[in-house]
């Protein structure tokens, strides 16, 4: 994939780290693959760590969840400890994390992840971790847009509908990912869930309404990026590689796939071969590109070696 498709960067899961060692010995090995690949640009080397149930990187001390640190109302503390998992992963060659998690309320798949049921101090936490991984020179993402918490259903296995009215979700649900993008974020993840005020028939992530409501209302021009998607909420039934289209088409800027590799590369040739055919127009692609790329030049993501 960074070979033969320049991939622009990689989402490793548990079972790709052993130890601090063996990342970063993985890590810099991709890392050269890209650069000595045309373009030569560095890979984003992302995982989802958020500390609680959600942290897989095991050279990384062992950082409470969200909950708890919401429950005690401390932005530094939040700040604090997205400082300490950001310099930690850096050291295994891991540049990006899917974090900090902005979702008000603790529904089906967020629980202990979110930081509380309130949105004013979720925006100042989300704020806050965002600072810390800042700090850290850490690419972080703000999830899951416009709000995973109030789902009752598990965007993995089904595709969740939250039935809030326009202004609920711009008092509430956007509150926190206006706070984070206020705060710098350079990367907004979009979940697979279904709002009918937003969009009846597409989720977020598929959902040019979605996006344009985030790039308009909140002013974001930072990555859009999905979540996975092999989840049953983006594929609906479908492949892959349609959920990708729907994606690129939509606005989004970065896919998330951790399908096979033929699963992957499907995806990939399909998006290539919409924009050759013009379904999919090349200003589209053109204008993902230069946001990545924004991003890519602010953070320190690959020194050699």
């Amino acid at each position: 994939m960074v070979r033969e498709r320049n991939a622009g960067g990689v989402l490793l899961l548990g079972h790709n780290m052993e130890s601090k060692e063996q990342t970063k010995g993985l890590t810099d090995s991709l890392q050269r693959l890209s650069m000595e690949t045309e373009p030569a640009i560095p890979l984003f080397v992302a995982v989802d760590y958020e500390g609680g149930e959600v942290g897989s990187a095991p050279w990384v001390p062992v950082q409470p969840s969200a909950a708890e640190v919401g429950g005690r109302g401390d932005p530094e503390e939040a700040r604090r400890i997205s400082e300490i998992i950001g310099r930690e992963l850096g050291r295994g060659g891991v540049n990006t994390d899917l974090a900090p998690v902005v979702d008000t309320g603790s529904g089906t798949a967020i629980g202990s992840r979110s930081y509380g049921d309130d949105p004013a101090l979720v925006a100042r936490m989300g704020a806050a971790s965002v600072a810390g991984f800042e700090r850290a020179s850490i690419v972080s993402s703000a999830k899951h847009f416009p709000n995973h918490g109030p789902a009752s259903e598990d965007s993995h296995v089904a595709r969740p509908v939250v039935d809030h009215d326009v202004q609920t979700v711009l008092r509430s649900d956007l509150a926190p990912f206006r706070a984070t993008v206020e705060a710098g974020v350079p990367m907004v993840m979009v979940g697979h869930l279904v709002y009918p005020a937003l969009d009846p028939g597409r989720p977020a992530s598929l959902s040019p309404a979605a996006i344009g409501l985030l790039r308009d209302e909140l002013g974001f021009d930072g990555v859009v990026v999905t979540d996975d998607l092999i989840m049953e909420g983006a594929r609906r039934g479908g492949t892959t590689a349609d959920a990708a289209l729907r994606a690129v088409g939509a606005g989004v800027d970065l896919l998330v796939v951790s399908g096979p590799p033929e699963e992957q590369a499907a995806a990939y040739d399909a998006v290539v071969a919409a924009v050759e055919s013009g379904e999919i127009p090349r200003e589209r692609v053109d204008a993902s590109v230069e946001r990545i790329e924004r991003v890519k030049e602010r953070y320190p993501l690959y020194s050699g070696g």
